[in-house]
């Protein structure tokens, strides 16, 4: 919920100006419509609701008045002495026995509800990032991946320059779900990419389209939970990343074990010396974190691939990546995850969709070459 209060008499005055008031207020007996070009005012302080004529078109105040598109609906509620808005995606509870909940004036839920943007880099630096990207189809990829879900609502995952922060993040904004990436992420996991096959097999493009994939399904984790209204125990980042690792064993299975690797790629510079240097000294703040430390989330995704497949990921355990006191409990892990999978978020999913796409040859060998270089 947004608390809007009453805006400044000077602003009021100029949005008074732009919509003169009618004569005389609707009948509050009567609900009704808004005209096009019509407005309604809201009292903060005294709850009294105005409604306005417009002289012509409200197009031009828009950007004056910093408005911003709500979507399918909206509702405003007056609690105390305050007023609340709450709007796409508009979630009401369902009265139903099963508890869920529903979202106002959504289309039914269906697949193939993911939009995708490129928005143009404001740091120079990022324009090849940006070409390539789009050359190769990175977010149509991304894109077609997540397609099988049942969305209730539009969901846009976009990439955007980000002031030199590493970052990426899921949130409402401007009322649609949103899952953003920061260039300045995408350009560190390209610069800290092996160069080479690693030792353990990890190939430059497994590195990055793994770690790619891995960020992407953590925030499309947590665009999930709310979205499908789904209970979370424990911290939601740590469920995030479970979801996400989950999601990359789903992609075929000649892919697994690259897409698993490289993801694990991104915290190998955190464990490169454990032989050496078995103790970690870290400062007690970082244990205040929603996130987990990046051992332990090296060490969460490598026994959840271990737990969903023994065989594949066997030498993990054989070589020291997972110890074997983790990796005896990590099949009851994964079959834990995967009930909660099967149970909250498999409803969602057009599974013939989903094998169709997800066993497909959705990683292209030119895209593979173009990454090797």
């Amino acid at each position: 919920m947004r608390r809007f209060t009453a805006p400044s008499f000077a602003f009021l005055a100029f949005g008074l100006a732009c919509f003169p008031l009618a004569a005389a207020a609707q009948s509050p007996a009567a609900p009704g419509t808004i005209a096009d070009n019509d407005s309604i005012y809201i009292d903060g302080t005294t709850f009294k609701v105005t409604p306005g004529k417009a002289k012509g078109s409200a197009s031009g105040v828009i950007k004056t008045l910093g408005a911003r598109e709500l979507g399918p609906g909206a509702i405003v509620f007056r609690s105390g002495n305050k007023l609340y808005i709450v709007d796409t995606p508009l979630r009401l509870p369902d009265n139903s026995s099963a508890g869920r909940s529903v979202f106002l004036n959504a289309d039914k839920a269906q697949t193939n509800r993911i939009r995708i943007e490129y928005v143009p880099p404001k740091n120079p630096e990022h324009q090849n990032l940006y070409d390539m990207l789009k050359a190769n189809l990175a977010l149509e990829t991304i894109q077609k991946l997540f397609s099988p879900f049942r969305f209730p609502t539009e969901v846009t995952i976009k990439t955007v320059g980000c002031d030199g922060v590493i970052n990426s993040w899921y949130e409402i904004e401007n009322s649609r779900p949103t899952v953003t990436i920061c260039y300045e992420y995408l350009q560190a996991i390209a610069q800290h990419a092996p160069k080479e096959t690693t030792p353990t097999g990890v190939t430059r493009p497994d590195a990055i389209v793994g770690q790619t994939l891995f960020l992407v399904a953590h925030e499309m984790a947590h665009a999930s939970f709310e979205l499908f209204d789904t209970p979370v125990f424990g911290r939601e980042e740590d469920a995030a990343d479970l979801v996400a690792g989950y999601f990359l064993l789903q992609l075929g299975k000649e892919r697994v074990r690259g897409l698993i690797g490289g993801a694990a790629y991104m915290y190998a510079g955190y464990l490169k010396d454990y032989k050496d240097n078995p103790k970690v000294a870290v400062p007690l703040e970082a244990f205040s974190s929603n996130h987990g430390s990046p051992e332990e989330r090296f060490y969460n995704l490598l026994c959840i691939a271990y737990g969903g497949s023994p065989e594949m990921f066997a030498d993990y355990v054989e070589k020291g990546f997972l110890p074997k006191t983790r990796a005896g409990s990590c099949r009851y892990e994964y079959k834990a995850l995967q009930k909660a999978v099967l149970r909250e978020l498999r409803p969602h999913l057009d599974r013939p969709l989903a094998d169709q796409i997800w066993e497909s040859n959705w990683l292209p060998e030119s895209t593979i070459r173009a990454l090797a270089n």
